[in-house]
């Protein structure tokens, strides 16, 4: 979604509506209203605009750093599998120590 237009459309209506609530309050001519509504709606769209993309630009930011962080993470975690994997396989189990040492005491 394009934050930009989207932002900006909103500031757009809101600029609309209240310069013809502001115009009504104070008993403005109909014309007079909508003219200043219109103006004010453009004004408003391209301040909305101009919000939105810096929105859009600091999100976009944020999840690149927030994309490349899990990244990371998920590496990380991936070596230390893969070395407890290695370990795992290197060491020698249990029961033939206890089976080499079993062999080495004479026998009575």
């Amino acid at each position: 979604m394009k934050l930009g237009p989207f932002i900006g459309g909103s500031f757009g209506v809101m600029g609309f509506v209240l310069s013809v609530f502001a115009g009504l309050m104070a008993n403005n001519p109909m014309d007079a209203i909508l003219w200043r509504g219109m103006v004010w709606a453009a004004v408003c769209y391209g301040v909305g605009y101009g919000v939105g993309m810096i929105g859009g630009q600091v999100a976009s930011e944020h999840a690149d750093k927030l994309a490349k962080r899990v990244a990371a993470a998920d590496q990380a975690l991936a070596e230390a599998e893969a070395e407890a994997a290695q370990a795992a396989e290197s060491a020698q189990p249990a029961g033939a120590i206890n089976a080499a040492a079993a062999a080495s005491v004479p026998a009575k």
